[in-house]
């Protein structure tokens, strides 16, 4: 909802499945703007997947924050993984990592074109290495990218010292007997 100046009212509005804003219409209420973007998201249905007016159990608004920081705080929607060193910045699974802003733990792989794979946020560690364990066995790529091994149903974490890639096959692993014809005499 944002205040138009000019027609000197509420306008409501939201974005559908589509990414697309759509306008609800005029207000000269706020709160009666408030609930007509509830009533259209709900009506989508898309109430899971845009945000929409907070509503106390009485059925009343309840009013954003004031102030420049007016971010609602949502530190008590997701708490943070008990099992996480706070200082810890990396994961020991191979392709998770803290997302800071979000404060959960981000899951992704790199695709046999090399492009990077997002496959969402988890509230642990343990839940987004198995999610990127069956990304890369659904795409086929087991062989060729790196999976967090399983060891009697438990994900076993990888090494401090392990390296970051898989080593590329070596064409030959001993060198030739004899000198090739083509070796270049001194």
């Amino acid at each position: 909802m944002t205040w138009d100046r000019r027609a000197k009212k509420w306008l409501a509005r939201y974005h559908d499945a589509d990414g697309k804003q759509r306008h609800i219409g005029c207000f000269d209420d706020e709160e009666e703007a408030a609930r007509a973007v509830n009533k259209a998201i709900r009506d989508a249905g898309l109430e899971g997947r845009r945000r929409t007016n907070p509503v106390d159990a009485t059925g009343s608004l309840v009013p954003k924050p004031s102030g420049p920081h007016n971010k609602l705080d949502d530190s008590a929607v997701v708490a943070p993984d008990p099992a996480r060193d706070p200082t810890a910045t990396t994961s020991k699974f191979w392709g998770v990592c803290w997302h800071k802003s979000e404060r959960r733990w981000a899951a992704a792989y790199r695709d046999a074109n090399g492009k990077n794979r997002f496959l969402g946020y988890f509230d642990d560690q343990e839940s987004a290495a198995h999610a990127v364990n069956a990304a890369i066995r659904r795409a086929g790529l087991e062989g060729k990218r790196r999976t967090n091994p399983v060891v009697d149903g438990a994900l076993v974490p990888k090494q401090p010292g392990a390296p970051t890639r898989i080593p590329k096959k070596r064409r030959r692993d001993e060198p030739a007997a004899t000198p090739s014809p083509r070796a270049r005499r001194r």
